[in-house]
C-alpha cells in the first residue's frame, strides 16, 4: 500500500544522491514530501489505498510539519478530512518539531522523568527503603525515560 502510495503521490525529499519518501513503523507513517501540494497527493492516494483494504486514516491524528515553518494555513483539506499543520508532534516516543533540533526534546524529557521522580517521591525517596535498592529503582525507572532516543 506505501509503495504504491509514495510513487503515485510523487513524494521524496532528496538528500545528496538519496531520495527518501517515507517512514514506516507498526501502524505510524511519516510521508516526507519538498512540496505541500505532492503530500496532499500522496494523503489522498494512500486513503484510497486504505480503502481497498477497509482501512481508515484518522485525519484527526495525521499532522502536517513544514520545515522550515511556514506562517500558512493551521489546517490543509485532504480528502474528506481536515489535516492539522503543526510546529512539533511526537513520533514514536520523541518530539519531532520544524526546527530540526533536539532542544524540545531533552527539555521534555527532562520534564518527563522530573515527574517520575516526583510520583517516586512519597512512596520510595522517603521509605525506610535500602538506598541501594533506591539506586536501582532509580536506574530502573528514571535513567530511561530521561535517556529515550538519545542515541538519535
Amino acid at each position: 500500500m506505501m509503495e504504491r502510495t509514495v510513487h503515485q503521490g510523487m513524494t521524496g525529499v532528496t538528500l545528496g544522491k538519496e531520495v527518501f519518501t517515507d517512514l514506516d513503523f507498526a501502524n505510524d507513517v511519516s510521508l516526507l514530501a519538498e512540496m505541500l501540494e505532492f503530500l496532499v497527493l500522496a494523503l489522498t492516494v494512500m486513503q484510497e489505498e486504505a480503502t481497498t483494504f477497509g482501512l481508515q486514516i484518522n485525519w484527526s491524528k495525521t499532522k502536517i510539519l513544514q520545515v522550515p515553518s511556514s506562517a500558512s494555513s493551521s489546517t490543509v483539506q485532504v480528502a474528506d478530512g481536515h489535516v492539522e499543520a503543526v510546529d512539533a508532534f511526537v513520533y514514536l516516543g520523541c518530539l519531532i518539531d520544524s526546527s530540526g533540533g533536539s532542544r524540545g526534546e531533552v527539555l521534555r524529557r527532562i520534564g518527563l522523568a522530573r515527574s517520575c521522580v516526583n510520583m517516586l517521591d512519597r512512596r520510595i525517596w522517603k521509605s525506610s527503603i535500602r538506598l541501594e535498592t533506591k539506586l536501582r529503582l532509580y536506574q530502573t525507572y528514571i535513567v530511561p525515560v530521561l535517556t529515550y532516543g538519545c542515541e538519535t
